[in-house]
């Protein structure tokens, strides 16, 4: 497995170390589930909703998660004050080593576009692929590896994926909705990995007043949309400025707009409380 971990210390099952000295990445079989999450003012963001997906995914993968929350969340606050680190994502490991499962918990790098990309919107380029099961995160390298490798050459933020009917599903790394005829549309539940972010999302739209729809999106229909914008972890609600060669006015969109403003102070409420 590729080493992603950024910062001086991690954790590797209950022991702090120094990232420069871990070799456990190397050594990670294929079978393993993850969680990222994203750190706000030293606080782990919708903690519960996060290990509750992770521990889905392991129940799935076959891969028991034997630490309890509390003492997974203590290791997220232990490495922010250890690392210094405030504002970061971090990222929550569950994988096989020699045949026995262990649990890594460390940073990793973000990718945050900035004021820029709220202001004009990011690039996002398609890619024909499909999750083997998109209700479960785990390891796949090599499918990473040529998202990258796609990613760098077009200078893109986000790859948006494609499947075999032509139809938009997801991001790599986020969800998706889209603004047409002016409803708010996402693609359909069973299609996707269902992302923390989303959901809230989605309730935020359900308390405004703000029409949601599961609908498909075939990639031919890019040049009819008003609007897009992702939703994830390290993505947070980000306006699509392209899609390809298509410019969308995502940022200037009001529908776009007012769920930016409401997810920040869910945001800026749920960090107060944890305080």
């Amino acid at each position: 497995m590729r080493r992603d971990a950024v910062s001086r210390f991690l954790i590797l099952n209950r022991d702090v170390l120094p990232t420069e000295q871990a070799d456990v990445f190397e050594r990670i079989e294929n079978q393993a589930v993850y969680e990222v999450v994203k750190v706000v003012q030293g606080v782990p963001l919708f903690f519960e909703e996060h290990m509750e997906r992770m521990r889905n995914s392991g129940d799935v993968s076959g891969i028991v998660i034997e630490k309890a929350d509390a003492e997974i969340r203590e290791e997220v606050c232990t490495l922010v004050e250890r690392n210094q680190c405030p504002e970061t994502n971090a990222k929550l490991l569950c994988a096989r080593v020699g045949g026995e499962e262990v649990f890594l918990t460390y940073f990793i790098a973000t990718e945050d576009p900035g004021p820029k990309g709220l202001r004009e919107g990011v690039h996002t380029i398609l890619l024909r692929a499909e999750r083997k099961d998109p209700h479960v995160k785990t390891v796949g390298s090599s499918f990473r590896d040529r998202v990258r490798a796609a990613m760098a050459e077009a200078g893109a933020y986000e790859t948006l994926l494609v499947d075999a009917e032509g139809f938009i599903t997801e991001g790599v790394r986020s969800n998706l909705f889209f603004v047409k005829e002016g409803r708010l549309c996402t693609p359909p539940s069973e299609r996707v990995l269902l992302g923390v972010t989303r959901k809230h999302v989605v309730q935020i739209c359900n308390e405004a007043g703000i029409e949601i729809r599961e609908e498909r999106l075939h990639r031919e229909e890019i040049a009819r949309i008003d609007a897009a914008f992702l939703t994830g972890t390290t993505v947070d609600v980000m306006p699509i400025g392209t899609i390809e060669e298509q410019p969308l006015g995502s940022a200037s969109n009001p529908i776009v707009r007012e769920i930016v403003e409401k997810y920040w102070e869910e945001v800026t409420a749920y960090v107060q409380s944890r305080h």
